[in-house]
């Protein structure tokens, strides 16, 4: 008993270590987690595996060496604390919403969700509303699949098997498959679009922010009634490419 459990709390520091050591490098290798932990190289290849599946390592296949993972940067971004995030993105909100006369959000995702963390609403007396706090599946979202599409393809996989069946909206993603295409398109062009998919009568427009490493920390969205939003979605991308490049979270 008392072996089993020196050895787990064993396994948890190594893996710490292991984790600890991309505080001043860019990527590591199985090899150098065995000098650094004084382990066998097949001990640092299984330590390294079950942090890439957990997320909080990625494989670069050109050179078999692992960087921070989705979850792991995930993790940063709460210790640090969204705050600062949210007083930067909050004027680029207010900003959007006047020159475009709609709804815009800031989002950042949540596993397989995203979350509405901050708006400027439109003035329009019909408008898309606040949804500040709420939850929705990042694929039947513009802002989700535009955080999804700037991911790896080994990130995505751990999130979407190809087997897994996609659930909530009313659009026509159902697929894993369905959504590696959209993916490749929003990747294409930029940007991605929500016409009703996850509310009747409303469309929205969204562009990932991306920091210099080219990990997604969240997306903006320009959002209104479809009958307004659909003439102008070419405008509304470039208004989010322009407000986007203002921002600098290093």
């Amino acid at each position: 008993m008392s072996n089993g459990y020196e050895y787990a709390i064993e396994s948890v520091s190594n893996a710490t270590h292991v984790l600890l050591m991309l505080r001043d490098r860019q990527s590591i290798r199985a090899v150098d987690v065995a000098t650094e932990l004084g382990v066998a190289r097949s001990t640092a290849h299984r330590l390294v595996s079950t942090l890439q599946q957990s997320g909080m390592l990625r494989r670069n296949d050109a050179d078999k060496s692992y960087s921070a993972g989705y979850a792991l940067v995930e993790l940063g971004m709460a210790v640090l604390g969204e705050a600062d995030l949210h007083a930067e993105i909050a004027p680029i909100l207010t900003a959007l919403a006047a020159k475009t006369g709609e709804t815009a959000h800031f989002l950042v995702r949540k596993g397989e969700e995203v979350l509405f963390v901050a708006v400027a609403e439109s003035s329009h007396l019909i408008r898309a509303a606040s949804r500040v706090g709420t939850r929705l599946p990042a694929h039947v979202t513009a802002a989700g699949r535009c955080m999804l599409a700037a991911m790896n393809d080994e990130e995505l996989s751990l999130l979407y098997p190809p087997d897994k069946r996609l659930s909530g909206g009313s659009g026509f993603i159902r697929t894993t498959a369905q959504l590696t295409q959209d993916l490749i398109a929003i990747r294409e062009q930029g940007y991605a679009i929500n016409d009703a998919q996850s509310e009747p009568g409303l469309m929205a427009v969204s562009q990932a922010v991306i920091d210099r490493n080219g990990r997604p920390l969240g997306a903006i969205s320009v959002s209104g009634p479809t009958d307004r939003v659909t003439p102008q979605v070419a405008e509304l991308a470039e208004e989010l490419r322009q407000a986007i490049a203002r921002l600098d979270f290093g």
